[in-house]
């Protein structure tokens, strides 16, 4: 099969056509990969500072349609329509067992590792090496997946419009109700206008949050969280956001999510928050950045600081599905463009450079 392969940290991807994939093993399922989104986690892991182990074939927002089950697979069969996401779970640890999948204590030291939850990888090249995956392996023409990542998409809803559920999503659900639970009327701020960011927004208009300020630093995107649902926009290159947030809910917000993941943004959820309220953290930073936290003031003002990592695929994505149907929650607001395999490399240097919300890439 065909693939889009990173060899080496911070160089382009490699298009190859020599890729075997296995059948899939117990409790995974096969999938033809319809659209996959480009996530700036994507990006992260091209660079090295999510460090999976080269070669790899990322992509974590897919939707596709089943091919082929493993054994124990029975919410599946040949020919569903699912959306799939990088959360993927054992089922059998503490956290899963207890409502909390999206913190799987066994898939977390495995997606790092770029193989399934056995610990190994279902490609290699015809040579016989062997090609590791980044949060399920989109942006290629198949991939292997296990169950617990995957929802059923109805027959009326197209594919493409649900590839990015499984990360910007889903992210954004867990963040406003799983992690957050914003309740109606309260004021929010959310730091970063990314699919994520802009997710959220969408997912704070749907719990009937009050004002939702977004802070961002392109215009555009501050333009669209307003066509979201946001009421009042900042962008922090051209005015002081705290300021701004301070002067218009008085104390500062009820809840503050940041969802960009830098020293900077996050010192900025902490000092916009007002006292006894949440900062949520949902932006990945780079593994080697630590982030200065002043204890003294977080005890102080009673600030709540959560940190939220994904949602739980098998409860949640199903209720995102249903957000799209009604005319909730729309996806497609995100796309800012649709490449092919091939042009992978030209979506990515656009998310690069802030010109790109979120790019589906389409294996064929």
């Amino acid at each position: 099969m065909k693939g889009a392969v990173l060899f080496k940290y911070n160089e382009p991807l490699v298009i190859r056509d020599d890729i075997e994939i296995d059948k899939p093993k117990s409790e995974e399922v096969k999938l033809r990969v319809i659209a996959t989104g480009l996530c700036h986690s994507d990006v992260s892991a091209f660079k090295g500072f999510i460090p999976v182990p080269t070669p790899f074939i990322a992509g974590h927002e897919i939707a596709g349609i089943v091919e082929e089950v493993g054994d124990n697979v029975t919410p599946f069969k040949p020919g569903d329509k699912v959306a799939a996401s990088w959360v993927y779970s054992c089922g059998k640890c503490k956290n899963c067992i207890t409502g909390k999948e999206n913190l799987c204590e066994v898939a977390g030291k495995y997606r790092i590792a770029g193989t399934l939850l056995d610990g190994t990888t279902r490609l290699r090249f015809k040579d016989g090496s062997l090609v590791r995956m980044f949060g399920g392996g989109g942006f290629a023409e198949h991939a292997i997946i296990p169950y617990t990542a995957l929802a059923k998409v109805p027959e009326d809803v197209d594919l493409k419009k649900v590839a990015v559920l499984g990360c910007a999503g889903l992210t954004a659900y867990g963040a406003v109700v799983n992690s957050a639970k914003v309740e109606a009327g309260e004021d929010v701020v959310v730091i970063g206008a990314g699919g994520v960011g802009l997710s959220i927004v969408q997912m704070l208009r749907v719990v009937g949050a009050g004002r939702i300020i977004v802070i961002d630093i392109v215009k555009e995107k501050l333009e669209k969280a307003l066509d979201l649902g946001a009421t009042d926009v900042i962008n922090s290159k051209e005015a002081d956001a705290i300021k701004f947030v301070k002067d218009i809910t008085g104390s500062g917000a009820d809840v503050v999510i940041e969802a960009v993941g830098s020293v900077a943004t996050e010192k900025m959820a902490l000092e916009t928050v007002r006292s006894g309220g949440r900062a949520v953290f949902v932006g990945l930073p780079s593994v080697n950045e630590e982030t200065p936290i002043r204890i003294s003031s977080v005890i102080r003002d009673g600030i709540q600081i959560i940190g939220s990592y994904g949602g739980r695929p098998r409860a949640d994505l199903p209720r995102l599905i249903g957000l799209v149907r009604r005319g909730k929650y729309d996806p497609n607001a995100l796309i800012t463009g649709e490449f092919k395999l091939e042009e992978i490399n030209d979506a990515v240097k656009l998310l690069e450079k802030g010109e790109a919300i979120r790019s589906l890439i389409v294996p064929s």
